[in-house]
């Protein structure tokens, strides 16, 4: 197994800093119920004090541009509760510093009311459909703005971007890793939530991922610590599966690829989150067909027929 280079492309604060961004920050594209969206006004003892804008600001050191988007609006305004349902891109622009920022956008969605509480940073805040902007407001929000909450067209239910979202269920998508030991045995993780039983390291795509593979390998790495490059030459695809729908969720897709096999003290090393999982847990295929009572042991061995045929599954369960 081979670290993930930490300056590939497909890291966004990577490949900021490879075009010489010297700050990266986030910014969030927050609607309400009733459609509008949340600007905040810089305190006047401020750098361009009076100037509106999304909340927002400069990300720290070992965050995730989401991570930054969700602790700058709760630092900002007193808000946490809110769904992040989509990321919406970047913009580069110079500050007043003459700094090169890139600015990573997110869309939001507040379900229920919430009071807003300033910082220090902002004296005011205001809550205005797209079409009432105001007029001293930053240039590069303005076009965001501009951009993600179009007019409405000529046919019914057409929804700006941000009020589309806010409709979609979550966690459509999933992706996993499998790993097996070096006897073949598969190499599975014991759920805190006793409903979920036996997992593989994976888990649901977010808005940063840029394929099923990256969720795959950024998911790993969070739950177990394996560190793999998101290189499909060298962790292919061992299953597609298509979840019906059930229990108040609707149709998700899975996609399964082959992480290779871990040795005994590469097994020994894992380290589990625990607030996901507990136990590392290795079950042959005579284990599995001994004890086909969840999901998870019916994937197992089509999985593992697979490995052993070099022929993706496609399962539906």
């Amino acid at each position: 197994m081979t670290e993930i280079d930490q300056h590939s492309p497909f890291d966004l604060l990577a490949d900021a800093a490879a075009a010489g961004i010297q700050r990266p920050a986030a910014s969030v594209l927050l609607v309400n119920r009733r459609g509008e969206l949340l600007l905040v006004r810089r305190a006047a003892t401020t750098l361009l004090g009076g100037l509106w804008e999304l909340p927002g600001g400069g990300a720290e050191d070992g965050e995730s541009v989401l991570d930054s988007a969700r602790r700058e609006l709760g630092e900002e305004t007193g808000i946490t509760g809110a769904r992040f349902t989509a990321y919406l891109g970047s913009s580069d622009y110079t500050n007043a510093r003459g700094l090169r920022v890139r600015e990573f956008a997110f869309a939001a969605v507040l379900d229920h009311d919430h009071e807003v509480r300033l910082s220090p940073e902002h004296d005011a805040h205001r809550w205005v459909l797209p079409a009432d902007l105001p007029g001293h407001l930053a240039d590069h929000d303005r076009d965001l703005i501009a951009r993600h909450t179009a007019q409405p067209k000529p046919f019914a239910g057409y929804r700006p971007l941000p009020a589309y979202l806010s409709t979609v269920p979550a966690a459509p998508l999933w992706a996993a890793l499998f790993f097996t030991t070096t006897s073949g045995e598969a190499v599975l993780l014991r759920s805190t939530n006793p409903h979920k039983g036996l997992q593989y390291p994976g888990g649901d795509a977010e808005f940063t991922d840029l394929t099923p593979l990256h969720t795959a390998v950024r998911e790993t790495w969070e739950e177990t610590g394996i560190r793999l490059e998101p290189d499909p030459g060298r962790l292919p695809l061992l299953a597609s599966v298509v979840e019906q729908p059930h229990a108040g969720w609707p149709t998700k897709v899975g996609f399964v690829y082959s992480a290779g096999a871990l040795t005994p003290t590469q097994l020994a090393s894992i380290r589990l989150n625990p607030d996901e999982h507990n136990k590392v847990v290795t079950l042959s295929a005579a284990d599995l067909q001994a004890n086909t009572a969840t999901h998870t042991h019916d994937l197992t061995l089509a999985v593992l027929e697979a490995l052993r045929t070099g022929a993706p599954a496609h399962v539906v369960r």
